[in-house]
């Protein structure tokens, strides 16, 4: 009786957590958008078609300086290989806004290195535009892609390999007639979690001036004043997101990429390949994390003391007070959907349902809560109790990112033997006590793998907190979006910097822990 009222529970906290998104999909039921002809017929088109470009842009880019990289490290030895098996994947650490920002202040129409060719070879280059964006962003994000397809390369594809060569393909071509279509699945996943990204980015584009389904949705809502509006631009974001699903799903139907799991064996690259391998993955290395904190760093250094605007060491505590509290709410959260993925099956979906936010940028969220809180104070009689409310926004990065916290407990949990849960069961214990007394403490390392990634999305997002921020309230990523949309580069410097240090710490904690598990 305990397991199933636990189990009742638990399915309610799923349908609590995916309220939000119901929301979002029901909203032409309940929310009335007197601005919503307009949007229509002035506001969608165009923010549409430059969400596909967007799109459609990062992913070819982060393509291009993903699966080679991936491809080099996973099965060649060549000089500075172990440094860069790590350093290719710090741009993650890089929140897209902040790689912007510093970008512009480089390479746009008065950045210092825009003016240093002007002078030298006459060539004034401006990034900010939309090519550039889709360049800016898939520096950052390409390593979504560059870590499955890393790890697809070196999951075996030995046999395929060696029959290649013995047939006379040369390297190349054993590459490209080989090797990517044996890993498209894992370069196809990627590619969709590099979409989702550049879909929940609101600060790069915002400041750009590119138009994304992303900041109509904020104009919409802060500009239009019209949240049925705002709601149903939601709808429209959810359902590209479902067709970016549906495509990736179309694309594994019926298809086998098989392989023989043997670890691939790395051949040593000679002469001027391998100095032409370590300075591709080096350009890589300087472009997607090298420029952007060293101009950032840059910036602090040269300004001295007055490198740390008011409020900045109150929105550092405000962003790790934030982080610690989402990141323990969410394994909270994710502990008990851990349970019930190892003890029950029925109404997984709901489950499912509510593991679907990490697939949904964090403004369609946050409009979805706010509308969900709003109709909540209204109908008990409150006036903004929830709206504005460190208890709201919690809430919302649970929503946001619940499958960050899940994914890994699934993943351990899969890999323990039922046989433990039949032998708790055999000496009288319940699921429950089986579950906190023999799995759970054999989570212990997926727990702070789930902990620390969560805590790294909290500290970057953006869009998520400036809708349900309290008031007058500032985390970095606030403060530094604040700075730099009125055109503070440099005092927008120091929190940016916090917010990279505060991302990179995690990053080595997490690298730390996979090099012990080995």
């Amino acid at each position: 009786m305990r397991s199933k009222s636990l189990f009742a529970l638990i399915s309610a906290l799923a349908v609590l957590l995916a309220a939000p998104l119901l929301v979002v999909i029901t909203a032409p039921l309940h929310a009335p958008a007197p601005e919503w002809h307009h949007v229509l017929a002035t506001l969608l088109p165009g923010h549409l078609w430059e969400t596909v470009q967007l799109i459609a842009g990062v992913i070819i880019v982060s393509v291009v300086l993903a699966v080679p990289s991936a491809w080099l490290i996973a099965t060649h030895e060549f000089p500075l290989r172990s440094f860069f098996r790590w350093a290719l994947v710090l741009p993650l650490a890089m929140p897209t806004y902040i790689s912007a920002f510093a970008y512009a202040a480089l390479l746009g129409p008065t950045g210092t290195l825009s003016a240093w060719l002007n002078d030298t070879v006459g060539i004034k280059p401006d990034i900010v535009s939309l090519p550039g964006l889709c360049m800016v962003l898939a520096f950052v994000l390409f390593p979504y892609i560059l870590l499955p397809a890393r790890a697809a390369f070196v999951q075996g594809m030995t046999s395929q390999l060696e029959a290649g060569r013995l047939l006379g393909a040369s390297p190349t071509r054993r590459f490209r007639a080989l090797a990517v279509p044996l890993a498209r699945p894992a370069i196809v996943g990627g590619a969709l979690l590099v979409a989702m990204e550049a879909l929940n980015d609101f600060g790069a584009v915002k400041y750009y001036g590119i138009r994304t389904l992303t900041t109509g949705i904020f104009r919409a809502w802060g500009g239009l004043y019209d949240l049925g509006s705002a709601l149903r631009l939601s709808a429209v974001l959810v359902g590209l997101v479902a067709l970016l699903l549906w495509i990736e799903h179309r694309s594994r139907k019926g298809r086998s990429q098989a392989t023989d799991q043997v670890p691939v064996a790395r051949s040593r690259l000679g002469g001027p390949w391998a100095w032409l391998a370590t300075a591709w993955c080096l350009l890589i290395v300087v472009l997607g994390v090298g420029l952007p904190l060293g101009k950032v760093s840059g910036d602090v250094l040269s300004m001295g003391t007055d490198a740390w605007p008011e409020g900045t060491f109150s929105a550092f505590g405000n962003t790790l007070g934030i982080a610690v509290l989402a990141a323990g709410c969410t394994l909270v959260v994710a502990v008990l959907f851990a349970f019930r993925e190892r003890h029950a099956n029925r109404w997984a979906i709901v489950q499912r349902i509510a593991d679907l936010g990490y697939a949904i940028p964090g403004a369609v969220i946050a409009i979805g809560v706010m509308a969900l809180a709003g109709s909540i104070d209204r109908n008990a009689g409150l006036s903004f109790a929830l709206i504005g409310s460190i208890g709201l926004l919690t809430y919302a990065f649970v929503v946001r990112f619940l499958a960050v916290g899940t994914q890994p407990l699934y993943g351990n949990l899969r890999q323990q033997s039922t046989a433990l849960d039949a032998s708790a069961r055999m000496l009288g214990a319940s699921p429950w006590r089986a579950f906190t007394h023999i799995n759970l403490p054999l989570l212990r390392p997926a727990l702070a793998a789930s902990a620390l990634l969560v805590a790294i999305d909290v500290i970057k997002e953006l869009p998520l907190t400036l809708i349900l921020r309290p008031f007058n309230m500032h985390t970095l990523s606030t403060k530094t979006y604040e700075l730099a949309s009125i055109e503070q580069l440099r005092e927008a410097s120091a929190p940016a910097l916090l917010i990279v240090v505060c991302g990179l710490v995690p990053v080595f904690l997490l690298e730390r822990m996979v090099e012990r598990m080995r």
